[in-house]
């Protein structure tokens, strides 16, 4: 889905440095659905896959010590809020903007 959205990147250690906030930025963020797998003993395993973004505009130098990302729709509805996943690789720029990966927690 492509929106327009804030977008919060926040840094997550004892610096006490401030959120980086972007307001009013084009992205476009694909969800990829969990895999779900059942042994044969009858349990359920369950697979969380990061969300794709692609913010249209920034830049991967932004990202640095850069923890998790919460991006809202403007009127104020939580589109996305995880932590920045880098095992898919780090952020990462691209002809329109940066590319990066959020995975969502299970809470």
């Amino acid at each position: 889905m492509q929106k327009i959205a804030n977008i919060l990147l926040i840094e997550n250690s004892t610096a006490g440095n401030p959120p980086k906030s972007f307001e009013g930025q084009h992205v476009k963020i694909t969800h990829k659905n969990d895999t779900v797998i059942q042994s044969l003993e009858g349990h359920v395993s369950k697979g969380r896959h990061p969300s794709n973004v692609l913010w249209l505009g920034g830049r991967a130098n932004d990202f640095n010590g850069i923890t998790n990302v919460k991006i809202t729709a403007i009127d104020g509805n939580v589109l996305l809020d995880g932590e920045l996943n880098t095992f898919y690789g780090r952020p990462t720029d691209i002809d329109e903007g940066v590319e990066f990966f959020v995975l969502i927690s299970d809470s």
